[in-house]
């Protein structure tokens, strides 16, 4: 069976298993595409109609249907019938043997995932997982039944994780068995913390596909799971309902290894190694996880207190300690000679512990939800402007304090562009402001330059952020329009030229600002086609985007 377009699966027993081109692979070629064995909708979605229970497919809200239209109809969202309540697509997804076998199951894992601790979606993924291996189980053994779990890893490493599932399993089962006996006889506690653990190390998150990367299902997939993972990948995976495809962003060579990434590529080395640490047992050593500067983009980067010049910066570099088990961070400057890197000084010199503790403390401020909570749309200025003073002017003191020692492609600067962006489009709709539409704009071009200079290729993240930018210059531009009608209203009125109010400027201006729209949509577009393909939800509706503003601009 051929796995991959151009590539195959190598075993070794020095290397390991790992995937390599058998040809030249260009950006924007599909490496696979594959349905995953199982897939289910994230624990926030598990009870909403907004994704189908069984296949993930995003479904039309049933305020959208007509009255005409059965509850049945494909693509409707209905409760299953056999009582767990869920939500589906169609008969074909409710009625299935695997959601047969499950269905009695659901209620009672979810409600002791959460007594637990456990993640529901994971808890209800493992058991479709261990049911659907009931009724296909050659596929599963010729499939995802090959992958590693890793259980022994786990529980040397994190056996409280395991013990959580372990302990849901035990209640659900004895549950089960006090009501049917020979029902009981199917659930086989090995075989569920087993898929358990390769679910956390092998299955893959579906993103939605508003602009947002809102992950919104997890599914088990076993092409995906053989690519190995790299921080600096020549890959990019997109998944639609519970399909999976895999494609180049990158020139890929004959005989080279092909990496995925399986982390947010916009956190810190830190942070990603934590994640792959904890969540797939394993420490990367990839090019840009053992550089300092993280080739070059100082994600984590902080101006040198001893260099005069700028351009120099401290920088971590991210160690395990295999004895303690714990991940630490050595810093030093990019000027080898500076006296930061003299022994001890780095650790004792306290600027510097000052600004890691005030940079921790921003990162605790920036991430409060409840701070930067999305007010009602119905309140107003009266009722907004007493609440976001305060965070505005915290803020500020912040940029002065803190961000300014920072490195410009800081992970600190990403999130606070990322509020500020959101706060100001917020506000430039509630006060109806001019400035505060400008301020949102400069925040969200900060974002597109920063995601561009982290990622560096073709992926969700760039693409979604050349979109936001085009989308609240539209707003911008609306408002430019308005302007110069008004100002022709008044014109029209007065029956004479004001020589204040310069129409031809604000023409030019409007012109201006439709190109970089243009042009903007048209980058994101670009690498959509690249990864995506032309015909995904995300590459049509850009496509249109582009052909509408070059209409526009062009009349």
């Amino acid at each position: 069976m051929e796995l991959f377009n151009k590539a195959k699966l190598i075993e070794e027993s020095d290397k390991g298993r790992y995937v390599e081109a058998t040809d030249i692979l260009k950006p924007g070629d599909s490496l696979f595409s594959e349905n995953s064995f199982a897939s289910i909708p994230l624990e926030n979605f598990l009870y909403k109609k907004d994704y189908c229970f069984n296949c993930c497919k995003y479904q039309i809200s049933t305020e959208q249907q007509t009255s005409e239209q059965p509850k049945s109809t494909p693509g409707f969202p209905f409760q299953c019938k056999y009582g767990c309540n869920m939500w589906f697509c169609s008969n074909e997804c409710a009625d299935g043997m695997v959601h047969q076998l499950e269905c009695s199951f659901i209620s009672k894992f979810v409600e002791l995932s959460l007594k637990h601790d456990c993640d529901a979606s994971i808890s209800l993924l493992a058991l479709r997982v261990v049911m659907k291996n009931k009724v296909a189980s050659e596929v599963f053994e010729q499939t995802v039944g090959k992958l590693t779990n890793q259980k022994s890893i786990f529980i040397q490493n994190n056996k409280s994780f395991l013990d959580k599932y372990s302990k849901l399993f035990d209640q659900v089962y004895l549950i089960v068995k006090s009501e049917n006996s020979e029902l009981s006889s199917i659930f086989n506690k090995e075989e569920y913390l087993e898929v358990v653990c390769s679910i956390f190390v092998n299955s893959f998150a579906g993103l939605s596909n508003n602009f947002n990367r809102t992950p919104i299902s997890n599914g088990y997939f076993y092409k995906a799971a053989l690519l190995n993972h790299s921080c600096e990948p020549n890959t990019f995976f997109s998944i639609q309902n519970s399909t999976l495809e895999m494609r180049v962003v990158k020139d890929i060579n004959k005989g080279e290894q092909i990496f995925d990434s399986y982390v947010d590529l916009l956190l810190p080395t830190i942070e990603r190694q934590k994640i792959l640490l904890k969540s797939k047992n394993f420490v990367c050593d990839c090019s840009r996880c053992t550089d300092i500067t993280e080739n070059s983009r100082f994600v984590s980067s902080i101006h040198c207190i001893f260099c005069k010049d700028e351009t120099n910066y401290i920088s971590p570099k991210v160690k395990y300690d295999d004895k303690t088990k714990i991940l630490k961070q050595v810093w030093s400057c990019s000027k080898l000679t500076c006296q930061f890197n003299k022994k001890n000084n780095n650790k004792n010199n306290q600027e510097f512990l000052n600004i890691l503790s005030d940079v921790a403390k921003f990162y605790d401020f920036i991430n409060n939800d409840l701070l930067f909570k999305e007010e009602k749309k119905e309140e107003g200025e009266e009722q907004i402007q007493p609440m976001v003073e305060p965070i505005l002017n915290r803020l500020v003191e912040y940029e002065t304090n803190i961000l300014s020692k920072l490195h410009e492609n800081h992970h600190c600067w990403l999130l606070y562009h990322l509020r500020l962006s959101k706060l100001f489009e917020r506000f430039s709709a509630v006060f109806n402001s001019f400035d505060y539409l400008s301020q949102s704009i400069q925040h969200y071009k900060e974002i597109a330059r920063i995601v561009e200079c982290v990622i560096k290729s073709p992926s969700s993240e760039i693409i979604d952020s050349y979109y936001h930018l085009a989308r609240v210059n539209e707003k911008y531009l609306l408002s430019l329009i308005n302007q110069r009608n008004n100002h022709i209203k008044q014109l029209e009125k007065q029956k004479q030229r004001d020589t204040t109010i310069d129409i031809d400027s604000l023409n030019k201006d409007i012109k201006n600002l439709l190109k970089f729209i243009n042009t903007t949509y048209k980058k994101a577009y670009e690498m959509a086609l690249i990864c995506y393909g032309n015909f995904k939800p995300k590459t049509l509706l850009l496509n249109a985007l582009v052909e509408k503003s070059n209409f526009s601009s062009s009349n």
